[in-house]
């Protein structure tokens, strides 16, 4: 007797629901594993760059709350601010509650079926098969889709875990007054510096902002204390918190197995936030239709090793970028006075081709190769990007 499913899906977020539906349109037999039995509030800011948007089904569109064509990037230490406008959407602010119950519809309607409520309590991976057990009905299936989070048992259970950084940050959704919240609608603002080695965000909602402060190393900042004072800063200390979550945000250190076996991981699992932003709703989605195509790749061509074939994949879509990435994070977070002078010198351009960047249109890797990167000071100006010095002498919000 074979396997229940061609494929287990482990986790129904980005990454789990993004690989099910794939599988499953594709003819695979899909279940996907889920410890909720209901979609729960997730601690995310819920800001998907442009590039992630553009892999959405229509309908999971509809979980979209506010587009934000402008971001405004304040150097707080070095008194320089850098608002960009574009023509077209930025950023899509999400509720994930909303948007990951989309997601996962998609795949159920697909073909994939869903067991919820289920924990993982052991992984065996064989030379033939993936066997798992829950709390409920033991499963088995030709391969695994590890996309269980940051802490995710299934890379414990294969010997994976502890391959990822793991950082941290804390973020509230808030109700503002009409004022305030007219004052703070129209970009996705991140104060860089406010936290060490990290930033602070306000990130507009349909009629409510999520704030948040975030640290891109690893160690406890009291971040507690610094989102307190990150809201005294905004003037927004006094609006009442609607939600309060702290999270953990997976990133790549380094380590190069992605897989073992049958078994596959994506997303946090995998450590793919962006080391720069902390945006991992992109490249979450983006591994799980990898880790298809891999899984697609074996069965139609043959190919000996489904796994060999993910991490050749994640490597030329994903790490790659991460790697240059990575560098970026360490000038920007490691080192303030790099980071002034950079900002100083060349904001408009780091502006510019970081929203390029998310918007889909280039990479890390061709922004730090172009000439014209180097060569085009701040005298030059931005073609979307104006800077201004920040007025301490009166409230910054």
């Amino acid at each position: 007797m074979g396997p229940e499913f061609d494929i287990i899906v482990v986790g129904a977020g980005p990454a789990g629901s993004s690989a099910a539906a794939a599988l499953a349109e594709s003819g695979f037999r899909v279940a996907i594993i889920e410890k909720s039995t209901r979609p729960g509030s997730k601690p995310c800011a819920g800001g998907l760059v442009m590039r992630g948007v553009q892999r959405l089904p229509k309908r999971v569109l509809n979980s979209v709350e506010r587009y934000c064509f402008e971001t405004q990037v304040n150097i707080l230490s070095a008194g320089l601010s850098f608002v960009t406008k574009r023509p077209q959407p930025i950023i899509a602010m999400v509720m994930r509650q909303h948007f990951d119950r989309l997601l996962l519809e998609e795949a159920i309607s697909a073909g994939a079926l869903l067991f919820d409520g289920q924990t993982i309590k052991r992984v065996r991976n064989t030379n033939q098969a993936v066997h798992i057990v829950t709390n409920g009905t033991p499963l088995t299936a030709s391969y695994l889709i590890a996309a269980d989070g940051a802490l995710s048992p299934v890379a414990r259970g294969i010997g994976l875990y502890g391959q990822v950084e793991l950082v941290p940050a804390i973020e509230c959704e808030i109700e503002v007054t009409e004022a305030l919240f007219d004052q703070y609608c129209n970009a996705a603002r991140f104060d860089l510096g406010f936290v060490p080695q990290g930033y602070g965000w306000v990130f507009p909602k349909k009629d409510h902002l999520s704030v948040g402060v975030g640290r891109l190393r690893r160690g406890n900042t009291r971040l507690g204390k610094y989102l307190d004072e990150y809201l005294s800063f905004l003037r927004l200390s006094d609006c009442r918190i609607l939600e309060k979550n702290a999270s953990i945000i997976s990133l790549w250190a380094g380590r190069n197995r992605f897989a073992s076996g049958r078994v596959l991981l994506t997303g946090d699992a995998a450590g793919l936030a962006d080391p720069l932003t902390a945006e991992g709703i992109s490249n979450a989605m983006l591994s799980g239709q990898l880790a298809a195509n891999a899984i697609r790749g074996a069965e139609k061509y043959g190919i000996r090793d489904a796994a060999t074939y993910y991490e050749k994949l994640l490597k030329q879509k994903i790490i790659k970028e991460i790697r240059v990435a990575s560098k970026v994070s360490e000038w920007i977070y490691d080192y303030p006075k790099v980071m002034h002078g950079a900002f100083a010198i060349y904001g408009e351009r780091i502006c510019e081709g970081m929203i390029q960047i998310m918007l889909g249109q280039t990479s890390y890797i061709r922004v730090l190769a172009n000439p014209l990167t180097y060569l085009r000071p701040f005298t030059f100006g931005g073609k979307f990007t104006r800077r201004s010095k920040i007025d301490k002498t009166r409230p910054f919000g």
